[in-house]
């Protein structure tokens, strides 16, 4: 089955927007299962557009593949920022209260000299806290909140949106560096001492933020 093209259908739930060759909609769990048997078959060498051995020749410039490539990165940036949780998390969390430090806690938030990602950094706020009795705090919590304080602004590039800092945040210390990953380069987002301080110092009003308050 090709995926063919992206229509927005206002009347119609928002995950059914994927029309496929046959012209009928695929849902979400359609998706994952056609990208799953994509990555499947890639992971054996074969091509999963024709079936055929895969070739160098035939990764470049696929559309299909390329297609799939993007969806399933936007599933794993979807469960990241679900705190690692894949789908809906359980009534059991949900009912946890939200996050929150004590004083003391907050005394041990560690403040590197060196620069550090916004999600190790808040992974490392999130170990001082009992996740059993709590819920976690969000990357996206800080970084909404360092957006309402025009420290970083969001911009859209090929159709993802990311968040990048501004030069009130370039002077708080927060800066984007080229580097190059597995599968290509990327912009990475580093922050400095001064701007790991500020977070921790305004964590009560991105929990606020946080929580509609």
């Amino acid at each position: 089955m090709k995926w063919l093209k992206i229509r927005v259908m206002t009347s119609l739930p928002r995950y059914a927007t994927l029309v496929s060759e046959e012209g009928f909609i695929m849902t979400n769990l359609e998706k994952l299962t056609n990208a799953k048997d994509f990555m499947d078959k890639l992971s054996n060498g074969i091509n999963p557009v024709s079936d055929e051995m895969l070739t160098k020749e035939a990764l470049l410039g696929n559309i299909d593949l390329s297609r799939c490539f993007f969806f399933v990165s936007d599933i794993l940036r979807q469960v990241l920022e679900n705190d690692g949780f894949i789908g809906r998390r359980g009534r059991s969390y949900t009912k946890l209260p939200p996050f929150a430090l004590t004083d003391e806690q907050r005394n041990q938030v560690a403040i590197t000299e060196r620069p550090t990602m916004i999600r190790s950094f808040t992974e490392g706020i999130n170990n001082l806290i009992d996740i059993n009795a709590m819920r976690k705090l969000k990357v996206t919590a800080v970084t909404n909140w360092l957006v309402e304080n025009d420290l970083l602004s969001e911009e859209t590039v090929d159709e993802k949106k990311r968040k990048i800092p501004t030069k009130k945040g370039e002077k708080l210390g927060i800066y984007s560096e080229a580097r190059e990953g597995q599968y290509g380069g990327y912009m990475a987002i580093l922050y400095k001492e001064a701007a790991q301080r500020h977070i921790v110092e305004n964590l009560d009003k991105i929990i606020k933020l946080s929580n509609g308050e």
